[in-house]
């Protein structure tokens, strides 16, 4: 066990450089490489927003009390 998280953590640290290096293989690459990064950071931030929405509302209590006033009557 202690093997495979050591590997893990290997190559999370390695990752950078061979991001780096892919990137600066080629200007196409790199331009690829950052639509690619802001396409992940923004499904990634929608679905942060929205899975904080959905704790929020869990915990929050719903404060709505009975039916809702008529404005003619």
């Amino acid at each position: 066990m202690q093997s495979l998280l050591t590997d893990l953590i290997d190559s999370i640290l390695a990752m950078p450089d061979a991001f780096t290096e892919v990137a600066m293989h080629d200007p196409l690459s790199a331009v690829l490489m950052a639509v690619g990064s802001v396409l992940f950071l923004a499904t990634f931030g929608v679905f942060g927003y929205l899975a904080l929405g959905a704790a929020v509302d869990a915990v929050v209590p719903d404060v709505s009390s009975g039916a809702p006033s008529q404005a003619g009557r």
